[in-house]
């Protein structure tokens, strides 16, 4: 439709949210999210660290937190966009559709040394140790809080929590009752809409149900004629209620289907036929959650869940269906007047169906594996302001045995306003089932002899043992400054290399190549986030982070893994800026910097991505008291630029521009 047009397809939700308007006009549904001051926001409490409510400013880890007033104010459309500005993190987008996401280091479109949680629900796939971000889709303004930790989590959260935690919480329903709506359109967002609705039964349980439709133009200055323009709907619901003073219950559940489009196969062999036609993948799943809180007493509570998801994936290169069943407990409570403890156990259950196409193939097709785990931390008041943690995780899994990872924490308040913090931490990426089932034939399966790409049952965790420190300082209640720096050694990683040869049934010689551990590395990073308010009605915010890494492959390696060094930016730098201009007013802008990448594994010959430097400005205005409208431009310095990936596997972000309706009622 143009730029000329896109506006246009927003009229009809402003007619409605108009009318919805004149209908109703409670201050309750529309109150605009509470500001905190920086001394506020230092107080905040997150439960990634400890797994129980601590103040930010006081936790022993690097972590950040992404409010939801944050996401709606940088106009991101989706949880890697929202994430962008936090230190330590590399989002770099390959595609209109595929995301990059990682911290400190490894940067791949996998992100396998990376944890998400949604609501604690692991999103993490064991096909091949990663996140498919392209399904991870929220009705944004119902996400309460994103904790970040960048470093290990695994004490607590276990394996793949190697380079950090990411934990999306969404909102309690009783935080969304009313009726919600929004339309968005633009040069490259050709139409999201979502309608949501929240009420709460005679007996006293809160509930919401969600719609969600979302249509995705394609990416520019592709290598290919492939198209990866893609299309999203997503319906969900959320139950909240406490039973009594004790005990609170949670139902929640969504289910999504999609048709993604993409630049290129998403399995590629050199001198082998990949699929052809129309590469489009069909996605589809869902997943249910429940929840049972229970308070003992003022010094312990307790708490159980569980939940079932299926994802299914209908690739050009291969069809994937995987069920995920998964219990988890957990107690907390205080030992004596010093010592607060928690514990829990966890059983996790997976069956993966896997259908090669054209060169692609896992044997045994079918997997059932398991996963049993408990963990145990103790955090320890030395002194008033001295707290000592101590934890592990310990696990048995069917793919690489028994891991125990442990960490000791050490957080010291040297005044009110400033907290030195340590920690020492071990923490395990497993293996895939990639690397231990897969069956590729890497030459011609007729010749004589076959190259072939073998799982190896005997390839083991990579292995992490990180060091890291950290200071926070309020230095005025309008600037505080929060920075953490960080020392990773890691053994074992994985590399392909030759096994022995041998004839099979019909008597051709296979030259197997698996994956062995046979490389090791270092990293050592900076991390800064400095924030200040010049006025009140004024924040502003820097971040910057550095990276220096270094592997090296003790073997053949003839995936080129030690290259992966130079496939996250060394220098990252971000800017935002928030500003109340009057009380229906908001003007906000980030700017971001990253330093080239330097060359990609994946590529025989050198081959990177130059730096660049972009920014996204959003303009608001409360045009009723419950109908906001808003401007979004994204990548305004360049009319398209790359970000991650081969030239022959990605696409290019171009400068765009959307409108946005939203009301409540």
């Amino acid at each position: 439709m143009g730029i000329r047009g896109w506006p246009l397809r927003l009229w009809p939700a402003l007619l409605v949210c108009g009318a919805a308007q004149a209908l109703t006009a409670d201050p309750s549904n529309t109150a605009a999210l509470k500001k905190l001051s920086l001394e506020d926001l230092l107080a905040v409490e997150v439960t990634s660290v400890s797994r129980t409510a601590e103040p930010l400013g006081g936790a022993a880890a690097a972590v950040a937190v992404v409010s939801n007033e944050d996401i709606r104010r940088s106009g991101a459309l989706s949880v890697p966009e929202a994430l962008r500005l936090i230190p330590g993190l590399n989002v770099a987008q390959q595609s209109a559709n595929g995301w990059a996401v990682s911290a400190r280091g490894f940067t791949s479109a996998n992100s396998e040394k990376l944890l998400v949680l949604s609501d604690t629900r692991s999103i993490y796939t064991p096909l091949f140790s990663g996140v498919f971000w392209d399904v991870q889709d929220y009705v944004l303004n119902d996400i309460d809080r994103i904790e970040v930790i960048r470093g290990p989590g695994a004490s607590l959260w276990g394996s793949n929590a190697v380079n950090g935690v990411i934990n999306i919480t969404t909102k309690n329903a009783a935080d969304t009752q009313g009726g919600y709506a929004e339309a968005i359109a633009g040069t490259t967002e050709r139409a999201i809409v979502t309608a949501r609705y929240g009420g709460e039964t005679d007996s006293g349980v809160y509930y919401r149900v969600f719609g969600k439709y979302s249509d995705h133009d394609s990416s520019v200055e592709r290598t290919t004629d492939n198209r990866d323009d893609w299309q999203l709907g997503h319906l969900g619901f959320r139950t909240d209620w406490r039973a009594t003073q004790h005990d609170a219950f949670t139902l929640q559940g969504d289910w999504y289907d999609g048709d993604i489009g993409q630049v290129s196969p998403s399995v590629q062999v050199i001198g082998r036929p990949g699929p052809t036609g129309r590469l489009r993948v069909d996605v589809s799943g869902g997943n249910v959650l429940g929840r049972w809180q229970h308070s003992v007493n003022e010094d312990s509570d307790l708490q159980l869940r569980v939940y079932y998801d299926h994802t299914h994936r209908d690739d050009p290169s291969y069809r994937d269906d995987l069920d995920t069943a998964d219990v988890d407990f957990q107690h907390h409570f205080r030992l004596g007047t010093r010592q607060e403890v928690v514990w829990g156990l966890n059983y996790r259950y997976t069956h993966d169906r896997n259908e090669g196409k054209v060169i692609f193939a896992v044997n045994p097709p079918s997997s059932t594996d398991t996963l049993v785990s408990g963990f145990v931390q103790d955090q320890i008041a030395l002194l008033q302001s001295l707290r000592l943690t101590v934890g592990t995780k310990l696990e048995h899994n069917d793919f690489s045995g028994f891991e125990t990872q442990p960490s000791i924490r050490l957080a010291w308040d040297i005044t009110s306003a400033q907290t030195l913090w340590s920690a020492v931490s071990r923490a395990v990426r497993v293996p895939t089932r990639l690397e231990r089932d897969i069956a590729i034939d890497a030459s011609n399966p007729n010749g004589n002899p076959v190259i072939r790409l073998l799982g190896n049952r005997n390839f083991d965790s990579e292995k992490l043992t990180a060091y890291e420190l950290g200071y926070r300082w309020q230095i005025r209640p309008t600037l505080s400054a929060d920075l953490a720096t960080f020392y990773n050694r890691y053994k074992d990683l994985a590399s392909l290399e030759l096994g022995t040869p041998f004839i099979d049934p019909t008597g051709r010689t296979i030259i197997p190549v698996v994956n062995e551990n046979r490389t090791d590395g270092n990293t050592q990073g900076f991390e800064a986030l400095i924030n200040y308010e010049p006025l009140r009605n004024w924040h502003l915010s820097a971040s910057y982070s550095y990276l220096n890494m270094r592997l090296d492959a003790h073997g053949l390696d003839l995936n080129r893994g030690r290259f992966i060094a130079d496939a996250t930016p060394r220098n990252q730098f971000g800017l935002r800026s928030l500003l109340d201009v009057t009380k229906r007013l908001q003007v906000d802008g980030q700017f971001r910097y990253m330093s080239a990448i330097r060359n990609n594994p994946l590529s025989p010959t050198p081959s990177g991505v130059p730096g660049y430097s972009e920014l996204d400005l959003r303009v608001a205005y409360q045009l009723w008291q419950n109908v906001q409208i808003a401007v979004v431009g994204q990548n305004l310095l360049h009319a398209h630029h790359p970000e991650f990936g081969l030239e022959n596997q990605r696409g290019e972000m171009e400068r765009s521009v959307y409108g946005k309706v939203s009301c409540h009622f």
